[in-house]
């Protein structure tokens, strides 16, 4: 099957318009300026977040939203971005490399807030445009973590119901993953069934008989949200009804229904209709997060070389083929990654594709899948049966700690820091705080081994820190300037939390 992107809904942080956003990292304003009509404040903002975007930062169509503090260009007292760094109202991103206030204003150069087109700070692209797809800043905005949820085409492929939906909605309450963080319950490829003589598209009565927006408002009522699937093709990947010039049409189909995130899978259609599909969901005025799928056949498509502006007009790309339920696809799969993190941030991630934990892997091939996922700052997007999963691939599933690494509002992704051997590695990610690291010691090879990490490697201090075993959610002491893990299992990884001592 081609490549399947899980698109749920959310692409347009522009569509929140200003004030979508809310602080991230340490930012901690409210009350940007109103996005209607590009008016921003001059100045910058202030640590309140009073005000709209820095010198030179205006966007098109609209200021800042809550919060937002900027870097070069517009002082704040406050939250800060890196030089050429941005936070949209909701929806304007931020280039790779610098922190985001939520919803405030850009560095020198660059544009702030709903505007259509997003910006292009100094040193990086702003994701954001119309959609906000793309873009980002704050906890409220969408995307502004990586998103968390279920896809039902890894287990299920061409057979998603409304009874399996349902289930997968309780079974988040029921088994605490809600509590964590999962929130979205996508539909992947296969619940279409044509379209009416107007045009729209029409659910398969008998997977869905109840229709897609009764399931919404079922899935909605356990404080859950609910993502679909299609493609710019003229039929998906299945086979079944694409979307192919009917992009506004299906945008409003899906914001009338209550979806709350798009999966747009390639199937072979022309790679511009991802930001005509953007510029629809913009349209719509609600907030859909938005992921995409530009590769079609084995190939990638990533930034920068992909044609499709992904920073600009969605929340999250596929980098890749699709995954399966086996170590080399998924340690291929973060070969991709990589070189990629300067392009992931608070509204737009790099998309390695469905989790495959609990499908038949080994426990610490799952741990290391699932902790490296967190490293990379990717989706956390199951694709097993929740419903029958076992209490190891539960506990794996649900870990607070390994979940915090992947959900941190810094935004960054890890990158690789050290191989001290063949087929051993050392990952490191910065986290929000003072001297905080995520460190993953991964072991690639055949055999167990010892895998050590020094503080100079992952940018503390020498002297003393602490170090927190993440899997084992135990505290493990105080370490001076490296720790050595004795013995990582073949396959498998150690997760730690590095916190220099105050």
């Amino acid at each position: 099957m081609s490549p399947k992107v899980y698109v749920v809904g959310a692409a347009l942080l522009a569509l929140c318009g200003a004030g979508c956003g809310s602080g991230q990292s340490d930012q901690t304003g409210s009350a940007g300026a109103p996005g209607a009509g590009g008016t921003t404040a001059t100045g910058g903002a202030a640590s309140t977040g009073q005000g709209g975007s820095a010198t030179g930062g205006s966007g098109t169509g609209g200021a800042a939203g809550k919060g937002g503090s900027l870097g070069t260009g517009g002082a704040a007292t406050g939250g800060s971005t890196a030089t050429g760094g941005q936070a949209g109202s909701g929806v304007g991103g931020h280039p790779s490399g610098g922190t985001t206030g939520s919803g405030g204003a850009t560095a020198a150069g660059g544009q702030a807030g709903h505007a259509t087109g997003g910006s292009t700070p100094a040193g990086g692209k702003g994701g954001g445009g119309a959609t906000g797809t793309g873009g980002s800043a704050g906890a409220a905005a969408v995307g502004a973590t990586p998103p968390m949820g279920w896809n039902s085409w890894n287990t299920f492929g061409c057979s998603p119901s409304e009874s399996l939906v349902k289930g997968v909605a309780d079974t988040f309450v029921s088994s605490g993953m809600a509590a964590v963080g999962y929130q979205y319950v996508n539909i992947d490829d296969c619940w279409m069934s044509g379209r009416d003589s107007s045009g729209n598209l029409q659910w398969d009565t008998s997977k869905f008989p109840s229709g897609i927006p009764a399931l919404a408002t079922y899935v909605h009522g356990k404080g859950l949200k609910l993502g679909i699937y299609e493609s710019p093709a003229s039929k998906t990947c299945a086979g079944k009804t694409g979307g192919q010039g009917h992009e506004a049409q299906d945008a409003n189909t899906f914001a009338s229904w209550g979806v709350d995130y798009l999966k747009y899978d390639d199937c072979g259609g022309s790679l511009t209709s991802f930001t005509t599909m953007h510029n629809a969901l913009v349209a719509t005025g609600k907030p859909i997060f938005y992921s995409i799928n530009p590769v079609y056949g084995q190939g990638s498509c990533v930034p920068p070389s992909c044609s499709v502006d992904e920073l600009k007009v969605c929340n999250m790309w596929r980098i890749g083929f699709d995954i399966n339920a086996s170590w080399g696809s998924f340690t291929g799969l973060i070969d991709i990654d990589k070189p990629l993190a300067q392009y992931a941030g608070a509204g737009h991630w790099n998309d390695p594709d469905m989790l495959e934990v609990g499908r038949g892997m080994s426990a610490d091939e799952d741990r290391s899948h699932f902790g490296m996922w967190a490293m990379l700052a990717a989706p956390l997007i199951a694709g097993n049966d929740i419903r029958s999963m076992s209490a190891t691939t539960k506990a794996i599933l649900t870990n607070p700690d390994v979940i915090a690494v992947d959900q941190d509002p810094l935004g960054k992704q890890g990158t690789l820091v050290a191989t001290p051997a063949s087929n051993l590695q050392v990952w490191s990610k910065q986290l929000a705080g003072t001297n905080a690291r995520a460190v993953a010691l991964f072991n690639r090879s055949g055999a167990a081994a010892s895998i050590s990490v020094t503080w100079s490697q992952i940018g503390l201090p020498a002297g003393a820190a602490t170090v927190r075993d993440l899997y084992a959610q135990n505290d493990l002491g105080s370490s001076t300037d490296s720790y050595t893990a004795t013995s990582v299992p073949s396959h498998g990884v150690v997760m730690l939390k590095i916190v220099s001592a105050p």
